[in-house]
């Protein structure tokens, strides 16, 4: 019976990790750059290939910025943008892009691709 249960249990934490994945999304960088060009341009500059300047007088941080930050993570930028809730209403704050969460995975994906690569990595 104790190998039976080892079993179950075994059982249990692998579909707990695939749940988990499941629910996770990765995100696809290609098309949050596509994303992000389409949503986030009116207040950050986000990419090199943006057409039009931010129409903010001071620009929120350019998505490179971002990335550049300690501790920014994909995980981090998706909760983030999942989770705002403010209003534009004194306009320093941002407001709620109210994206889905593949939307949000795939914007992710892209700020955490434009961060600098770790010193002592290998290619």
């Amino acid at each position: 019976m104790p190998g039976f249960l080892r079993l179950v249990d075994a059982a249990c934490l692998m579909l707990a990790a695939w749940v988990s994945a499941a629910t996770d999304p990765v995100g696809d960088p290609a098309e949050g750059h596509r994303l992000a060009l389409k949503i986030c341009t009116a207040c950050h500059v986000v990419a090199a290939d943006q057409e039009n300047a931010p129409t903010l007088r001071k620009p929120a941080p350019s998505f490179e910025a971002i990335a550049k930050k300690p501790g920014v993570t994909a995980d981090w930028v998706r909760n983030f943008l999942l989770t705002i809730h403010r209003t534009f209403a004194n306009g320093t704050e941002m407001p709620n892009p109210q994206l889905t969460d593949d939307q949000a995975a795939d914007i992710a994906a892209y700020i955490a691709g434009l961060q600098p690569a770790k010193q002592g990595a290998k290619p």
